[in-house]
């Protein structure tokens, strides 16, 4: 049914959001003469994500495998412009980035949520574990980049691993490699009895970080129902995407 203001309605929110947006902009162009920065996915100036790095970041949700069979939602590729912003947000302090990366994370996770494993027999709630890194990637960086993302997504999240024992980079090492090499990485600070738990991490890769996280929220007593990932890294590799059967790289039958 059309109300005869309908129309006037209609014009004055479309007028109230021109008007909004320009006055964005024109605040960001003045923040810009004051505070140069440069964007965060392709370097170009005066803003800390342009308007086409920001399109990237538009997530597009798709579900994988780890090895030990998690349920991984990843919101974005780690490829291009995503790649540099998260890179960007992790490696050169660019927190600016977080609440972007929020965004197309709470995409992965709402999807995570409707699946039937998130309500579970009882309907209790479903508890969110960030995977951790270690005091050594802290005091580098000094922040948590997927505790800043919860945080700027306004979700809680249960601070229940630690790490347990240094690791070596996995950048280099293989999908075995890293596997044996993050086994007994994490341990539980306390018990967690029958709780449901989505883990949440930056980019899924082989799923060996995933999957030791896992390992120690289980041996807690704690269930995993799935994982929630900002990115995933379109190559080969032990982690499936459950949707075409195929690995990262489009290789089937990726181990």
């Amino acid at each position: 049914m059309t109300f005869p203001d309908d129309d006037n309605d209609n014009d004055n929110d479309k007028s109230l959001r021109w008007l909004t947006e320009t006055v964005r902009e024109a605040l960001r162009d003045a923040w810009a003469v004051l505070m140069p920065v440069e964007c965060a996915g392709c370097q170009s100036h005066d803003r800390a994500l342009c308007h086409e790095c920001a399109r990237s970041l538009v997530a597009e949700p798709t579900i994988h495998s780890t090895p030990q069979h998690v349920r991984v939602y990843a919101a974005l590729r780690y490829e291009g412009p995503v790649r540099r912003v998260l890179l960007a947000f992790k490696n050169q302090h660019r927190t600016d980035q977080a609440r972007p990366l929020s965004l197309a994370f709470l995409s992965a996770l709402r999807m995570a949520l409707d699946m039937p494993d998130a309500v579970g027999v009882d309907g209790g709630p479903v508890q969110i574990v960030a995977v951790p890194t270690s005091k050594r990637a802290y005091r580098t960086r000094g922040y948590y980049p997927v505790s800043l993302v919860l945080r700027a997504a306004g979700i809680g999240h249960a601070r229940v691993l630690r790490v347990a024992k240094e690791t070596r980079s996995q950048k280099l090492l293989g999908a075995q490699q890293r596997a044996a090499n993050v086994h007994g990485a994490f341990v539980a600070t306390r018990w967690l009895g029958a709780s449901r738990v989505i883990i949440a991490d930056d980019v899924l890769t082989t799923g060996a970080t995933i999957d030791e996280a896992a390992r120690a929220i289980s041996a807690a007593g704690g269930t995993v129902i799935a994982a929630v990932t900002i990115g995933f890294t379109p190559r080969t590799g032990a982690a499936r995407d459950i949707a075409s059967s195929e690995g990262y790289g489009k290789e089937k039958g990726a181990q």
